[in-house]
């Protein structure tokens, strides 16, 4: 899954790079579409519970295996993309 937090966009692939590519088209389709209405000035960020409520506590719904145990010591891989 990648997430554009300024956008509020998200998107998800077979592999990262999937999902990247799959994000890129996303963020430019949303922000044509944004242009196209004229509605630059409405483009909202996620807020940061927002996001944790999304990574972090749904976290059960989407655990690999039964085995599975939740810790609050997940890590996620974040990267800046220009």
């Amino acid at each position: 899954m990648a997430l554009c937090l300024e956008l509020n966009v998200s998107s998800q692939g077979e592999s990262i790079e999937e999902a990247r590519r799959l994000l890129q088209e996303a963020c430019e389709e949303y922000l044509s579409h944004m242009a196209e209405e004229k509605l630059e000035g409405e483009i909202r960020t996620v807020p940061l519970e927002v996001l944790r409520e999304f990574l972090v506590e749904d976290v059960e719904h989407v655990r690999p295996s039964r085995d599975w145990i939740y810790s609050e010591n997940i890590s996620f891989e974040v990267e800046a993309c220009v």
